[in-house]
């Protein structure tokens, strides 16, 4: 039985997901984001809860999840500019 997160815990990808998706759909469907929101934030506790993720991992995975919603946002002009 295992009675806390393994070694390869950090970060938490379903954080990372559930978060990207919320900053994705919130410039264009803020409040479909709201909703999504509270279930991504629902998650990011069963994670720590169930025992699968410490508590900075679900924040890392959460950092990680909005990075890359802002890249996929904003690197395509930038990379425009630059080119």
């Amino acid at each position: 039985m295992r009675t806390g997160p393994g070694p390869s815990s950090f970060s938490s990808g379903h954080t990372a997901a559930a978060v990207a998706f919320v900053a994705a759909v919130a410039p264009v469907r803020p409040l479909a984001a709201a909703a999504c929101a509270v279930l991504a934030a629902l998650l990011a506790v069963d994670r720590v809860q169930s025992g699968a993720h410490y508590p900075t991992d679900v924040v890392a995975g959460a950092l990680t999840g909005l990075g890359g919603a802002w890249l996929t946002r904003h690197a395509p002009p930038l990379l425009r500019r630059l080119l």
